[in-house]
């Protein structure tokens, strides 16, 4: 080189040249996917004891988990009334005036009659100016089985931290009440006593913040509002958790209930917090101290915190005003619009598919008839994800069938078996795609994919506008996609990446929401959240399927398949067994009382060779003796010795005859011990039946409130926590032949001298079904 020869940078070779376009996609989309994957799995770090005093501080508010979730505190035992009186203690201490309102809560659902006397605290900071009130709630009851160190601790926790924080600053507009519930495990019976006496208050002058938990870590997710929720989520903007109205339209149609369902249908609005993470420790011994994640708490904290301090300076009479919007958190960001845009959004969506296959077709860049044919064929891949989803967790179970014992579907380190699915649902819509490709372009896979992306918004903006958001977004940007790569000649190597643009908003809503359905479904059913990886997958791989024939596609899909199967294989083997993940198993001891035999009951839930020395293979139904055990049908069984357990007692006090019909009046107790629940069944097969109870004042007209029941016990009856005198119980009995009853006494654990040594520790109680002891007896009235 002379001198004067000025140094020029050698172009790229034009192979790169002509991958560049299609990299930089890929880059995008990967950025995108992972930082909303993050966003959604990652809690922030805790605060230090020594943040600022208006600040929520994990730290501060893990002290109180540490009081509270020292052992099993549920409703009606010893540990459950020094939790209240702690409560009460510190409420005043942080200077409010708490009191505690004494009732009995009574659920009165067609098909669960039950009733629990409950100890509600509410403690309220008054407001300078009000014009209404924000109710925020959390329940200090555990489950049965476990500490509830974050189910709901952590809750409990977040309502003191947050009366600190706000108390350290000006008081607010509206009046703030906080209610610690009591008798939430028991059927949100802290929360029914609550409504039925009044403390509601005006509908549309309260408006509530449930906090709840359905696992021990992860991001706090809003998952259910109430009526009205344009003018509530605005409140989420100062601390952004991870929501979606989509999970708004999934849980309102789903059986499952918290407190914030019961002040729902009284009709309050608001909205209700939980995480969702390691499900696998809910509502056992293993939501404990050791896996409280103080990140989780910081979390639920601030959002609660910041969301409290919103609405008690609105207005909020005028959020009764408001209407229904779509939402959803995006990388710490809040984004919304109002539910009236939905409809015209999608139908915008639709015309801007019809231009852009109009111009397409005009530009000869995309065949009709070949755009309908690839179409037609768009539900193989998603099949196929669902067919992965459910056979992966059919081959877990048979490799590993201790997994059978997570009642909720997931283990306790399912992320690395998540992603190998994920990897082989990928693999699975390259082969449709590359197939496809040899004889029909990468225009016509994307035209085809964003008629489903269309169709998908269109239907969801009609049936669950909630979910509208997820499809429309993407099929608008399939269609702007697709027009401007129809734009382009041929030779661009612009093209094919450009009719893949669905991919870039696909990457930021769709994968955060697989995400939120492992957490939420588990590996059981992550045929769900695989269906929406392939919706994902299907547009991205339309520009790079095809380059593969014969040979070469069958090694690199076989590769690709097994590196899936080696990454699912290698979180299954990584989630072993030990002291911190134990297997979970369901064990009952149970006591039929007119026999005197005792038994070993286990519902098939789990395994573990522990298990083996108190049940057999065989199994036998047992819903005759012990009604409330009928799921499964049959129980695996064995002997067991009989020892003295609280046994149930049933009296008749007097009897009061009519026209074919009797009033009976009852008291059912428990003699040999405490219990925690008392359950009357009815059989219904006879001639006589139960019309309606009385309980503690309260009529509940329930003529065979199990309908669907098999066999004999068609009406029953629950107690909870029982006082020690017993329950008086006043029936109204059609029918004047005898009336044949059974009562099953509910003890927590197992009576001494019936396990055969300690329980090892890498052995623990599933969450349904597990650890405790039930007397049976039959009475006629």
């Amino acid at each position: 080189m002379t001198p004067d020869t000025p140094h020029r940078p050698s172009a790229a070779p034009p192979a790169l040249r002509r991958r560049l376009p299609g990299l930089l996609l890929l880059a995008v989309v990967a950025l995108i996917a992972v930082a909303t994957v993050v966003g959604t799995t990652t809690p922030p770090d805790p605060l230090r004891a020594d943040a600022p005093a208006k600040e929520f501080s994990a730290a501060r508010a893990h002290a109180y988990v540490e009081d509270i979730a020292s052992a099993p505190h549920p409703i009606g035992s010893v540990e459950h009334d020094q939790v209240h009186d702690r409560l009460v203690r510190e409420l005043t201490r942080l200077g409010l005036a708490p009191k505690t309102g004494e009732s009995v809560g009574v659920d009165r659902a067609p098909d669960y009659a039950a009733a629990a006397r409950v100890q509600n605290i509410q403690a309220t900071m008054r407001g300078t100016d009000p014009t209404g009130r924000v109710l925020v709630v959390a329940h200090y009851d555990s489950a049965e089985n476990g500490p509830g160190a974050t189910d709901d601790a952590h809750g409990v926790a977040a309502l003191l931290e947050t009366v600190r924080a706000l108390r350290a600053g000006p008081a607010p507009r509206n009046d703030i009440t906080f209610l610690f519930s009591d008798g939430e495990e028991a059927g949100l019976m802290g929360a029914r006593a609550f409504a039925a006496s009044g403390g509601l208050g005006a509908a549309d002058r309260t408006v509530v913040l449930n906090l709840d938990a359905r696992g021990t870590s992860g991001r706090t997710v809003m998952f259910e509002t109430g009526a009205h929720n344009g003018a509530l989520v605005p409140a989420l903007g100062d601390h952004v958790p991870v929501t979606t109205s989509l999970a708004y339209e999934v849980y309102r149609r789903l059986p499952n209930a918290t407190d914030f369902t019961v002040f729902r249908e009284a009709g309050l609005t608001g909205m209700n917090f939980a995480n969702i993470g390691t499900s696998a420790n809910y509502h056992t011994a293993h939501d404990n101290l050791a896996n409280s994640s103080s990140a989780s708490l910081q979390d639920m904290g601030s959002t609660v915190l910041a969301a409290t301090r919103q609405l008690a300076a609105a207005d909020i009479p005028a959020v009764a005003e408001g209407t229904d919007a779509t939402y959803f958190s995006l990388d710490g960001l809040l984004l919304r619009y109002p539910g009236g845009l939905v409809l015209p959004l999608a139908g915008l969506s639709a015309a801007a598919l019809a231009a852009a296959a109009w111009f397409a077709v005009r530009r000869r860049a995309v065949r009709g008839r070949s755009v309908a044919v690839v179409a037609a064929t768009v539900p193989v891949p998603l099949l196929t994800a669902a067919v992965v989803g459910w056979t992966g967790w059919q081959l877990m179970t048979f490799f590993r069938p201790d997994y059978s014992g997570f009642v909720f579907g997931d283990p306790y380190r399912p992320a690395l078996t998540a992603f190998g699915l994920a990897v082989l649902v990928a693999v699975a819509v390259w082969v449709w795609a590359s197939v496809l490709r040899r004889g029909h372009g990468a225009l016509e896979l994307s035209a085809a994919v964003s008629c489903w992306l269309t169709a998908l918004a269109v239907v969801t903006a009609v049936l669950v506008p909630g979910a509208s958001y997820l499809f429309v977004w993407p099929a608008l940007a399939g269609s702007v996609g697709l027009a401007l790569a129809a734009r382009l000649p041929r030779d661009s190597a612009w093209r094919d990446p450009l009719s893949a643009l669905a991919a870039v908003p696909g990457a930021g809503l769709l994968v955060p929401i697989a995400a939120l359905f492992f957490d939420a479904l588990g590996l059981a059913l992550a045929m769900v959240p695989l269906i929406v990886v392939a919706v994902f997958v299907a547009p991205l791989v339309a520009p790079f399927a095809g380059r593969l024939h014969g040979r070469p596609l069958v090694a690199w899909t076989s590769v690709a398949a097994l590196v899936g199967v080696a990454v699912c294989v290698a979180g299954v083997a990584r989630d072993g067994v030990d002291g911190r993940h134990p297997a979970q198993v369901s064990l009952l001891y149970v006591v039929d009382g007119d026999r005197n035999k005792a038994r070993w009951v286990s519902s098939g839930l789990g395994d573990h060779p522990w298990l083996e020395q108190y049940v057999g293979d065989g199994t036998a139904p047992v819903t005759g003796q012990f009604p409330c055990l009928k799921e499964p049908e049959d129980w695996r069984t064995g002997p067991a010795p009989l020892v003295d357990a609280p046994a149930p007692e049933l009296r008749v006090l007097s009897t009061r005859r009519g026209a074919g019909s009797r009033e009976v009046v009852v008291r059912i107790n428990a003699v040999g011990g405490t219990v925690s629940q008392l359950m009357l069944y009815a059989d219904t097969a006879g001639g006589s039946s139960v019309q309606d109870l009385t309980v503690d004042g309260d009529e509940l007209p329930e003529e065979n409130n199990k309908p669907d029941t098999k066999g004999r016990w068609g009406w029953d009856f629950t107690y909870a926590a029982p006082p020690a005198q017993g329950v008086e119980l006043k029936l109204k009995v059609k029918g004047d032949g005898p009336l044949n009853l059974r009562l099953l006494a509910k003890s927590l654990g197992f009576p001494g001298g019936t396990l055969k040594g300690e329980r090892p520790a890498t052995v623990t109680w599933a969450a349904l079904d597990s650890g405790f002891t039930l007397v049976s007896k039959a009475f006629t009235v």
